[in-house]
């Protein structure tokens, strides 16, 4: 840069002050002069870390078809950032829902499956990926529908996790509410749920009641939890006072099975019946559940149950159908004896645990009396 030079005319001199002045004002000039170029060399030196824009979706798709395997590798990279928002993943959707290509769809699928494994169960992003792949597993195109009937049944833990976060935000009654305890005892690769303790969290109880959703939304997330009931690990209480129609009950027993979809009253007595032979007839308790109306009256398993409020019990079926006709809070008497054929067969499988059977005496009778509970603890942040 040549040097600025300020020249004096004769007879028109300034004072000193003023030449200063002139002088700090153009050294000023220079400076915001300088200024932009040197906001543009450190931006190129700095590196871009915002993202880009993503691009449009019908080249890339396209470009899935293309000879050159590099233009096919960058195509499959860049449908990654579909998979990172709502309105991608809809985008990818309407895209399979289209019958592209067989390549296209395979690799539609192929981002859905991998975003389906890694994504957290409670965001809106897996909910849509979730929603994609139950359509597709409905598709006309065999190749699509197989592929997406596979990607769930793969990832049938996360199925289940998606549809109960689902369900719990509906307010859906169900225990447990976190989907993460299902698989905290046992893991997903247990023995079938007959094996399993019944009154752990590895066991899902959905209690469809007057409280249930009305909202089709809650029938079709029911419905994606069949994954469950192949492993034994659900447990569907359709209990009075619920508005399914016949055909939705008939569709749960059909997914389900008659044993795991169970109709019941408004209370819940907290007991597992244990088969037994050699008794007339009653109840025998094979297991209590903890803080149940059994468990707070002192019930425990081999208690053998012959009679309710003076009435003698039948059998489990009996008991079931009295308790339907009782409401939360009422109290019942029930008449309970310790069941010796309990205490034979635990000395016939564990014998030296036990001192020597004792001369058989009359079974000692005694009346229980027992307040009864609904089948879930009303949740505290809806009062």
């Amino acid at each position: 840069m040549l040097p600025l030079q300020i020249f004096k005319c004769p007879n028109t001199a300034r004072p000193a002050g003023l030449r200063q002045v002139v002088l700090l004002q153009l050294t000023a000039l220079m400076l915001v002069l300088a200024a932009p170029a040197a906001v543009r060399a450190q931006a190129a030196a700095e590196p871009d870390t915002a993202p880009g824009p993503q691009p449009p979706l019908t080249p890339l798709l396209q470009q899935l078809t293309a000879r050159e395997f590099s233009q096919r590798q960058q195509a499959v990279t860049q449908l990654q950032q579909f998979a990172g928002s709502v309105n991608g993943l809809q985008q990818l959707g309407s895209a399979l829902a289209a019958n592209p290509a067989p390549e296209v769809a395979r690799r539609i699928l192929e981002v859905l499956e991998h975003h389906f494994s890694v994504t957290d169960s409670s965001t809106p992003e897996i909910c849509a990926t979730a929603d994609i792949l139950e359509q597709a597993a409905l598709a006309k195109r065999w190749d699509i529908a197989e592929t997406s009937i596979q990607i769930l049944d793969r990832l049938w833990t996360t199925r289940v996790n998606v549809a109960v976060a689902e369900l719990v935000r509906l307010k859906a009654p169900l225990q447990p509410k976190d989907p993460r305890l299902l698989w905290q005892e046992y893991g997903p690769d247990a023995a079938p749920g007959f094996a399993l303790n019944p009154n752990s969290n590895s066991i899902l109880r959905i209690y469809i009641d007057e409280h249930w959703p009305e909202s089709p939304r809650a029938f079709e997330l029911l419905k994606r939890l069949s994954g469950m009931g192949r492993f034994g690990r659900i447990s569907i209480y359709s209990i009075q006072g619920n508005s399914l129609t016949a055909e939705q009950k008939s569709t749960i027993k059909s997914l389900f099975g008659d044993t795991r979809v169970q109709e019941r009253g408004r209370v819940c007595l907290g007991i597992l019946q244990e088969p037994f032979f050699g008794e007339d007839s009653g109840v025998l308790i094979g297991s209590v559940e903890k803080n149940s109306s059994a468990d707070k009256a002192g019930l425990q398993g081999g208690d053998l149950i012959t009679s309710m409020n003076d009435q003698p019990l039948q059998d489990f079926d009996d008991l079931v159908t009295r308790l339907k006709e009782c409401q939360v809070g009422q109290q019942i008497r029930l008449e309970v004896t310790r069941s010796q054929q309990r205490q034979r067969l635990q000395r016939m499988l564990n014998p030296a645990q036990l001192p020597p059977e004792p001369p058989p005496a009359a079974p000692a009778k005694r009346e229980v009396v027992v307040t009864l509970q609904g089948w879930y603890p009303p949740d505290p942040t809806e009062n």
